[in-house]
């Protein structure tokens, strides 16, 4: 059964804070290196590595 990490999804609603950007500047620097690791960054190197056994089955997460 192939693993997955648990994406992480910055914009989804948290208990508290309710967002993670009620708490981030709208011009704060992360916002820019979230942006460009969403948008620009190929992790596919870094993701193919993971090839153990651990982590969640992807059935789990719903992909």
């Amino acid at each position: 059964m192939s693993k997955e990490f648990r994406p992480w999804k910055i914009d989804e609603a948290q208990l508290l804070p309710p967002s993670v950007q009620d708490y981030v500047p709208r011009d704060h620097v992360s916002r820019l290196i979230v942006s460009l690791v969403r948008e620009s960054l190929d992790l596919s190197a870094i993701l193919g590595s993971y090839r153990s056994g651990l982590g969640q089955p992807l059935s789990i997460l719903g992909c």
